[in-house]
């Protein structure tokens, strides 16, 4: 039979167990609760709150504000974001270290997403007959009818390429047989990519023309066997020297032909007549001054040496270049890469773009420090087993412990085997005045495993109730206050820096120009017209190697023959530009390799994606300078036509500030220094009114001078106040609700210090002051800062105007010289023999034209990028570019309408050289 100690022990077996089991699931109870999505998904609700509050300024508002990636980006993450799988990690650094943390789901290769190859294969796929994907040099591609000079019968013209084929255009577009994209009405909003842009359709690339081939001997044996009079090239003054005019007369250019009228022959020098906005058949400008025959020579003998002359300077002009743009950006001739257009590039960065990311993350990292200075002064709850955690910024005011106690007889104090359990519920209020309510529930429980009633609970509860004002040091709205107030103001500053960063963002994908913050994850910034540009002056480069090479091979026939007067010296030093034009190429070849690659990156694109963009922009030069190689070929050219093609070039769009033209004055050639200050005040007042950096600066200024309060709080002395009032339940019974109205305690606590010790809140106090006093002189040179670059942005508009017509009008002087350098070349000497130090001169003449022809191409270009940065730029720091990025667009590169003649469109349109918006827009950008 069990004694009664066994079976005093084996029932306490079960109550054991029942503890055991109710400690167990108390401490996993603890961890119950919210998950992982929970948590993200109520942070996501609040971020969203505080910006769309932040937001609601026209200026600068948010109408969608997500940081989760866009579907179709790069960065696109398709698992849990609560849970990613772990990434693959250096194997060296695992094996070298613990592995606290080994995942169950690990990625054998970093996540990246596809969706950007989905959109620019559904562009591929779209394209119609995109299969020829060169681009032939000589073809002019234009939409309307060729330039044909009005002096010359049509059929003595070389034949143009064949009419482009008939391809079916989106609805509605203004410029059919252009290559631009078409986007949908809607614009494309960075926050809500779910698709790509609308397709693009293009044109089958035009067939090259191909010019008869000559045969260098027999062309320059059959014009020694004319018999006519020729004209001698003896002393010649080389280009731009003075001296005794030629044969052609550098002055004056070409006879006019006799059946053009006599009013169509004024004299004086070269003007290219500016076209004006809407005429579709710009004028050609004044005629050149026709020169006067030779005194050996009649007019008739003149005019017939001068005919086979021309004829036969064409042999200089090379054939057709075949360009493929795959080859020169470093891909397979026959590989079929992506080709996107301005458009599509910049729906790509809208998508893939790392910068963009960080901002938005940036914005959501600071509105989490607003969502915590909210949250402390709402209404806060607590709940558990002696809780860490205090509502409010108060301490609680009974916190009972949780702890099993066992001593043994010998240890001091006795024997002692107790378990305390204290729970804790509560609630906490924090006041805009610095006052803390607190009100909570506090009960202890005490099981004494010892004495003759060993499971006999005791139990003890608490119901407090505190309230802390400070007075002095820590009181009142201004220090209470402070956190929100600055947290809430900070802000702001991001979101209206977000809005400055998306206007920087447009200009930096469009034209290259810098952005402020781009985050960790710095990417090369390029812009798409920069690398057009670039792409374009290899092509003109590779033209000019070509023009070198031809120019060579007629200089190796001409050397052979001794009535040239050509030496061994002049093929050599032709040769040597042919070397130096080699090199140029292969230098602008890498120049733009390099610039693809990184503009890829600028993109969020890997380097090695097989991507080459859409020349349609530049088509307004490249048909010029396509028509030109084709009036080189003509041998019945005539000067006079030269100043059309600096009339065919485009145009520079006006730029209008509150109403005012910044061209007006620049295009009818008046100083008035009275008008260009006014127009630089009008510019500096838009910009101070418009500018959200400057906006940010004056705020920032009122946050320093409210810190001097804030700092100066805490020199004050202490004085606390605090008061608690508690019921209890009595001591003898065990109901933890068992409260009487006889159990009660009140305490009034007063805490106050002298300020004595006050050393590191002075130091804060003068560091306030000083740092007030520095914000207000960085307000001063922001305010000055914007003053000098608004005015230095409008000048160099300005100027960059001016330089880009002084170009076209050089373009026509580099013409003339070219085709009379090179007739003089073929041109054979008279009787009398060969003149070596005339041939010399004729060499370096022919050397001279042909590089400056290839220099101003270039430069024609490069001016108009520099225009085109410099317009964006001047928008962006006016203040008055949208800040939304396809709205800017649309305003900045509205659709034109197609120019009967082809090339671009009038001036004062917006968009340059072509090309397609992703929406219709007003014309030009609207005065603010």
């Amino acid at each position: 039979m069990p004694s009664s100690r066994n079976r005093k022990a084996s029932r306490c077996r079960p109550r054991r167990k029942a503890l055991a089991l109710g400690l167990l699931s108390l401490a996993l109870g603890t961890q119950a609760g919210c998950g992982r999505e929970f948590f993200r998904n109520w942070a996501d609700q609040d971020v969203s709150e505080a910006v769309f509050e932040k937001s609601r300024d026209p200026r600068f508002r948010m109408e969608l504000f997500s940081i989760e990636p866009p579907a179709l980006s790069r960065f696109g993450d398709p698992y849990d974001p609560d849970r990613p799988p772990a990434p693959p990690d250096d194997r060296a650094a695992e094996a070298l270290s613990p592995v606290p943390q080994w995942p169950n789901h690990r990625l054998i290769i970093p996540a990246e997403g596809t969706g950007y190859l989905d959109m620019l294969d559904e562009w591929a796929r779209t394209q119609t007959n995109d299969a020829a994907r060169e681009t032939v040099i000589g073809s002019p591609g234009r939409v309307g009818p060729p330039l044909i000079p009005p002096t010359v019968p049509p059929d003595s013209r070389p034949p143009l390429a064949p009419d482009l084929p008939a391809t079916p255009m989106p609805p509605g577009d203004p410029n059919p047989g252009t290559s631009g994209a078409s986007l949908s009405p809607t614009p494309l909003k960075r926050q809500s990519v779910a698709l790509g842009v609308p397709p693009v359709i293009k044109m089958a690339a035009a067939p090259p023309i191909r010019r008869p081939k000559y045969d260098l001997g027999v062309r320059l044996a059959a014009y020694q066997d004319t018999g006519l009079p020729m004209p001698v090239p003896a002393q010649v003054p080389a280009a731009g020297q003075p001296g005794t005019p030629d044969q052609r007369d550098t002055q004056a250019g070409r006879e006019a032909p006799t059946n053009s009228p006599e009013s169509a022959k004024p004299t004086g020098p070269i003007r290219v007549e500016p076209r004006v906005p809407g005429d579709p058949n710009p004028a050609p400008g004044p005629a050149l001054e026709p020169v006067k025959p030779r005194l050996d020579q009649t007019q008739d003998q003149y005019e017939a040496a001068e005919a086979v002359a021309s004829e036969m300077a064409g042999i200089l002009i090379p054939e057709a270049i075949t360009f493929n743009e795959a080859q020169v950006a470093g891909l397979d001739p026959n590989s079929r890469p992506y080709k996107v257009s301005m458009e599509q590039s910049f729906a790509l960065a809208l998508i893939n773009s790392r910068a963009y990311q960080f901002q938005l993350e940036n914005i959501y990292t600071n509105s989490l420090a607003v969502t915590l200075q909210r949250f402390a002064f709402q209404p806060q709850f607590i709940a558990g087993l002696s809780p860490l955690t205090a509502p409010a910024g108060a301490g609680l005011a009974v916190n009972p412990g949780n702890n099993f106690l066992y001593r043994t007889v010998e240890a001091p104090g006795g024997q002692a085997s107790a378990l305390t359990l204290g729970q804790v519920a509560g609630i906490g209020k924090l006041f805009t005045t610095g006052g803390r309510v607190l009100a909570s529930f506090a009960s202890q429980t005490v099981f004494n495993f010892t004495g003759s009633k060993p499971t006999q609970p005791t139990v003890q509860s608490f119901l407090p109730i505190s309230i802390v004002q400070p007075f002095l040091r820590g009181g009142g709205r201004a220090v209470t206050l402070e956190a929100l107030t600055l947290a809430e103001r900070n802000l702001l500053y991001v979101v209206r820096g977000f809005a400055r960063f998306r206007q920087e963002f447009f200009a930096s994908v469009i034209v290259g120009t810098p952005v402020t913050n781009q985050g960790t994850a710095v990417d090369p910034i390029q812009g798409y017209l920069v690398v057009l540009q670039e792409l374009q002056q290899v092509e003109i480069s590779r033209k000019n190697l070509a023009a070198y090479e031809q120019l060579y091979k007629v200089y190796k026939e001409l050397a052979k023959g001794e009535p040239s007067g050509l030496t061994q010296l002049q093929v050599d030093q032709i040769q040597s530009q042919v070397e130096s034009a080699r090199q140029r190429y292969l230098n602008d070849t890498f120049v733009y390799k390099t610039s693809l690659d990184q503009f890829k990156m600028q993109l969020g694109l890997p380097p090695d994606l097989p991507l080459i963009l859409d020349r349609s922009l530049l088509k307004g030069f490249r048909s010029v300078f396509d028509e030109i190689d084709l009036w080189f070929m003509n041998p019945r050219r005539d000067i006079n036509d030269l100043p059309l093609f600096a009339n065919r070039l485009p145009n520079l769009e006006d730029v209008n500030i509150d109403g005012r033209s910044v061209l007006a004055m620049v295009r009818a050639g008046e100083e008035r220094p009275e008008q260009e200050d006014a127009l630089l005040q009008i510019a500096v007042r838009v910009a101070f009114e418009n500018r959200l950096d400057l906006m940010n600066a004056r705020a920032q200024l009122y946050d320093a001078w409210r810190n001097i309060r804030f700092t100066a709080n805490a020199l004050q002395g202490i004085f606390n106040v605090a008061v608690t009032n508690q019921i209890l339940t009595p001591p003898n019974t065990t109901n933890p609700f068992g409260f009487i109205d006889q159990a009660k305690q009140f305490s009034l606590v007063l805490n106050a210090e002298l300020p004595l010790v006050r050393v590191a809140e002075r130091n804060n106090f003068r560091t306030a002051l000083i740092t007030y006093q520095r914000q207000r002189r960085i307000l001063q040179n922001a305010e000055d800062s914007i003053k000098q670059q608004v005015r230095q942005e409008l000048r160099q508009l300005q100027l960059n105007y001016q330089n880009y017509e002084i170009a076209r009008i050089n373009l026509v002087l580099n013409l003339r010289q070219k085709d009379q350098a090179q007739e003089q070349i073929i041109a054979p000497p008279a009787a009398g023999g060969a003149n070596t130090a005339n041939a010399a001169v004729q060499t370096t003449n022919v050397i001279s034209a042909q590089g400056g022809v290839a220099n101003v191409e270039g430069q024609l270009v490069s001016l108009w990028l520099a225009y085109q940065t410099q317009r964006l730029s001047l928008y962006r720091d006016l203040g008055i570019m949208p800040y939304d990025e396809w709205e800017a667009y649309s305003e900045l590169f509205p659709p034109k309408p197609a120019v009967p003649g082809g090339g671009d469109a009038p001036a004062g349109g917006g968009q340059p050289a072509g090309g397609n918006p992703p929406a219709a827009a007003a014309e030009g950008p609207p005065a603010r």
